[in-house]
């Protein structure tokens, strides 16, 4: 598994939340693509663009992740919300990534050089 070090370790929530997100991000764009006013996407707290989630519930998080200690089958790595947003059928007119972590913050800024394409 491909990770790094400040990728956060999450509980399995974390994808049925994102998945949420991502179906009312496509219907709200869907439906607003066509009026004559911008639209913007906001995310306090964005996070640095990705994740990695436990396949099975624990109470302990790690802050790091050691892939020679972990099986490898028993994590995922999942898109957080900046990039869930990013990849949308009709994308926001503007984005907005707001991450007050210094690493994560760093994060976002690859993120908008992989996405140069969007209003970032």
């Amino acid at each position: 598994m491909n990770t790094a070090p400040t990728d956060p370790v999450v509980g399995p929530w974390a994808k049925e939340k994102l998945e949420s997100l991502q179906r009312y991000l496509d219907f709200y764009t869907k439906v607003l693509k066509n009026q004559p006013w911008q639209t913007v996407y906001v995310d306090a707290y964005a996070g640095g663009g990705r994740a990695i989630i436990r396949a099975a519930a624990t109470t302990e998080i790690a802050p790091l992740i050691d892939e020679n200690q972990i099986d490898a089958d028993q994590l995922e790595l999942i898109k957080g919300s900046p990039r869930v947003a990013l990849d949308i059928a009709n994308p926001f007119a503007e984005y907005v990534f707001i991450e007050p972590d210094p690493i994560r913050a760093a994060e976002l800024r690859a993120i908008q050089m992989e996405y140069a394409g969007h209003a970032i």
